[in-house]
Protein backbone atom coordinates (compact mmCIF):
# COMPACT_ATOMS: atom_id res chain seq x y z
CA UNK A 1 0.00 0.00 0.00
CA UNK A 2 2.88 2.53 0.93
CA UNK A 3 4.30 1.78 -2.74
CA UNK A 4 1.46 2.42 -4.55
CA UNK A 5 0.53 6.20 -2.14
CA UNK A 6 4.65 6.47 -3.07
CA UNK A 7 3.98 5.76 -7.05
CA UNK A 8 0.96 7.64 -7.20
CA UNK A 9 2.83 10.45 -5.44
CA UNK A 10 5.61 10.72 -7.93
CA UNK A 11 3.25 10.45 -10.84
CA UNK A 12 1.28 13.44 -9.65
CA UNK A 13 4.48 15.38 -8.68
CA UNK A 14 6.23 14.94 -12.05
CA UNK A 15 2.35 15.62 -13.80
CA UNK A 16 2.11 18.93 -11.64
CA UNK A 17 5.63 20.03 -12.56
CA UNK A 18 5.04 19.22 -16.22
CA UNK A 19 2.17 21.74 -16.43
CA UNK A 20 4.42 24.62 -14.81
CA UNK A 21 6.75 23.88 -17.22
CA UNK A 22 4.51 23.94 -20.30
CA UNK A 23 2.88 27.07 -18.70
CA UNK A 24 5.68 29.28 -18.14
CA UNK A 25 5.45 31.03 -20.69
CA UNK A 26 2.07 31.49 -20.99
CA UNK A 27 2.61 33.70 -18.20
CA UNK A 28 4.39 36.03 -19.75
CA UNK A 29 3.48 39.23 -18.68
CA UNK A 30 6.70 41.67 -20.28
CA UNK A 31 5.57 44.13 -23.33
CA UNK A 32 7.68 45.46 -25.01
CA UNK A 33 7.10 47.82 -28.23
CA UNK A 34 8.68 48.38 -31.31
CA UNK A 35 7.46 50.56 -34.28
CA UNK A 36 4.30 51.34 -33.10
CA UNK A 37 3.45 47.50 -32.21
CA UNK A 38 3.03 45.70 -28.56
CA UNK A 39 4.81 42.22 -28.37
CA UNK A 40 5.48 39.57 -25.32
CA UNK A 41 9.51 40.78 -24.39
CA UNK A 42 10.09 37.59 -23.00
CA UNK A 43 10.07 35.90 -26.80
CA UNK A 44 11.89 38.96 -28.01
CA UNK A 45 12.05 39.98 -32.03
CA UNK A 46 13.29 37.20 -34.63
CA UNK A 47 14.87 38.89 -37.23
CA UNK A 48 16.00 37.44 -40.95
CA UNK A 49 17.67 38.63 -43.71
CA UNK A 50 16.53 38.46 -47.11
CA UNK A 51 18.61 37.88 -50.35
CA UNK A 52 18.43 41.57 -51.46
CA UNK A 53 19.49 43.59 -47.81
CA UNK A 54 16.38 43.72 -46.50
CA UNK A 55 14.74 41.92 -43.43
CA UNK A 56 11.74 41.15 -42.43
CA UNK A 57 10.89 40.72 -38.23
CA UNK A 58 8.54 38.38 -36.20
CA UNK A 59 7.04 38.84 -32.56
CA UNK A 60 4.37 37.41 -30.50
CA UNK A 61 1.68 40.18 -29.98
CA UNK A 62 -0.26 40.88 -27.15
CA UNK A 63 -3.17 38.38 -28.79
CA UNK A 64 -0.50 35.65 -29.51
CA UNK A 65 -0.86 35.89 -33.01
CA UNK A 66 2.70 36.38 -34.63
CA UNK A 67 3.23 39.40 -36.66
CA UNK A 68 5.87 40.56 -39.37
CA UNK A 69 7.27 43.46 -40.75
CA UNK A 70 9.88 44.28 -43.09
CA UNK A 71 12.41 46.66 -44.79
CA UNK A 72 11.77 48.09 -48.13
CA UNK A 73 14.90 48.85 -50.03
CA UNK A 74 15.37 52.02 -48.90
CA UNK A 75 15.45 50.66 -45.14
CA UNK A 76 11.92 52.04 -44.14
CA UNK A 77 9.69 49.83 -42.36
CA UNK A 78 6.37 48.45 -43.34
CA UNK A 79 3.30 48.36 -41.09
CA UNK A 80 3.16 45.29 -38.77
CA UNK A 81 0.63 42.72 -40.25
CA UNK A 82 -0.74 39.88 -38.25
CA UNK A 83 -0.01 36.32 -39.51
CA UNK A 84 -2.53 34.83 -37.08
CA UNK A 85 -1.25 31.99 -34.73
CA UNK A 86 -1.44 31.35 -31.31
CA UNK A 87 2.46 30.99 -29.82
CA UNK A 88 3.41 30.49 -26.80
CA UNK A 89 7.38 30.77 -27.02
CA UNK A 90 9.70 32.99 -29.60
CA UNK A 91 8.95 33.26 -33.59
CA UNK A 92 12.29 30.74 -35.19
CA UNK A 93 12.61 30.78 -39.04
CA UNK A 94 14.53 28.43 -40.83
CA UNK A 95 15.45 28.04 -44.56
CA UNK A 96 13.22 24.25 -45.18
CA UNK A 97 14.18 21.93 -48.67
CA UNK A 98 14.30 24.22 -51.54
CA UNK A 99 17.01 26.19 -53.75
CA UNK A 100 14.90 29.23 -53.18
CA UNK A 101 16.28 31.86 -51.19
CA UNK A 102 12.84 33.97 -50.55
CA UNK A 103 11.20 30.98 -49.58
CA UNK A 104 12.05 29.67 -45.65
CA UNK A 105 9.42 28.71 -42.35
CA UNK A 106 8.07 30.86 -39.32
CA UNK A 107 7.50 28.33 -36.77
CA UNK A 108 6.19 28.38 -33.15
CA UNK A 109 5.03 26.10 -30.28
CA UNK A 110 1.55 26.44 -29.07
CA UNK A 111 0.85 26.18 -25.40
CA UNK A 112 0.66 22.32 -25.47
CA UNK A 113 3.86 22.33 -27.00
CA UNK A 114 3.02 21.72 -30.85
CA UNK A 115 4.93 22.58 -33.77
CA UNK A 116 3.06 25.29 -35.70
CA UNK A 117 4.82 26.30 -38.88
CA UNK A 118 4.05 29.03 -42.21
CA UNK A 119 5.78 28.89 -45.19
CA UNK A 120 6.86 31.90 -47.09
CA UNK A 121 6.97 31.52 -50.98
CA UNK A 122 9.29 33.74 -53.42
CA UNK A 123 6.71 36.19 -53.96
CA UNK A 124 6.25 36.89 -49.99
CA UNK A 125 3.10 34.60 -49.55
CA UNK A 126 2.60 33.10 -46.38
CA UNK A 127 0.64 29.54 -46.19
CA UNK A 128 -1.98 28.82 -43.69
CA UNK A 129 -0.47 27.39 -40.13
CA UNK A 130 0.24 24.17 -40.35
CA UNK A 131 1.06 21.60 -37.39
CA UNK A 132 3.89 19.77 -37.90
CA UNK A 133 4.87 16.61 -36.22
CA UNK A 134 8.67 17.49 -35.73
CA UNK A 135 10.67 20.98 -36.42
CA UNK A 136 12.80 21.33 -38.94
CA UNK A 137 16.32 20.07 -38.47
CA UNK A 138 19.55 22.42 -39.59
Amino acid sequence: MLVRKLKAAVIAATAVASVAVMATPAQATNYCSLGGGVYFCDYGVTSYPLPNGTTQEFVVGTDRAVWTRWTNTNGQWSRWMSMGGKAYSKVYVHDYETSDPWSFRAFYWDQIGEYWGSNRDHDGNWSKWTQYDTPLKG
